[in-house]
């Protein structure tokens, strides 16, 4: 079975991306969480499906925990969503997601 890997990126980047135009999206996870491993077989079909409408961007909870905290996000994994640098939507808290649940709380953003 194959894991999605997340890209690195520095505090720096994901500034950028968050503040970027449009809608973008960041995927927040760690590599030790039991709960982003149970979905990282499905993250590469979630982001295909979200990149048609948003841009796609990773961040890892222990490398940009400056930003996660700035954005009030508690648990991992976390699928955050923003538009023109304003978050709108975040889903994880936490709990251990489905695919269905994710792609489910996306569409209800468009």
């Amino acid at each position: 079975m194959n894991f999605y890997e997340p890209e690195t990126n520095t505090d720096d980047q994901l500034k950028k991306n968050i503040e970027a135009k449009g809608r973008n999206l960041m995927f927040l996870s760690a590599d030790w969480c039991g709960d982003c491993k149970a979905i990282k077989p499905f993250v590469q079909n979630i982001k295909d499906q979200v990149s048609k409408t948003a841009n796609w961007f990773d961040a890892d909870r222990d490398a940009n925990l400056e930003i996660a905290k700035s954005q009030g996000l508690r648990g991992i994994p976390s699928f955050v969503l923003f538009q023109d640098g304003k978050q709108l939507s975040h889903i994880g808290d936490g709990e251990r997601l489905t695919p269905k649940q994710v792609l489910d709380w996306y569409q209800t953003t468009l």
